[in-house]
């Protein structure tokens, strides 16, 4: 299925940041219009830096050295707390309709 132009993510979009623009806007289907804006691309922003600091952690590992050698939590904990709290603060706004309503 090819996404109409005017739901396409902004070109400024990071690759990672457009493919959760294109999952949101697909879960929405005919009522993506009503959601396409800044505030989308911020959405996916920071569900993308979710999927980023979750990536890192598996395959690094929770606790990490530091520059001396000890250990100490990965920083890739702390963004994705602040990630999950950026994502919660949206509420349901750009969640997959379960009602097959938006807004």
């Amino acid at each position: 299925m090819v996404t109409p132009a005017r739901l396409a993510p902004p070109d400024s979009c990071p690759s990672d940041v457009a493919q959760v623009w294109r999952e949101v806007v697909a879960a929405y289907g005919a009522g993506a219009e009503r959601i396409v804006g800044s505030a989308l691309e911020a959405y996916c922003g920071q569900v993308a830096r979710l999927r980023e600091a979750q990536r890192r952690l598996r395959a690094e590992g929770m606790v990490i050295a530091d520059p001396k050698g000890a250990p100490i939590p990965h920083p890739a904990l702390a963004v994705e707390r602040q990630a999950q709290a950026e994502i919660r603060a949206w509420g349901s706004r750009f969640e997959k309709p379960r009602t097959g309503r938006v807004g």
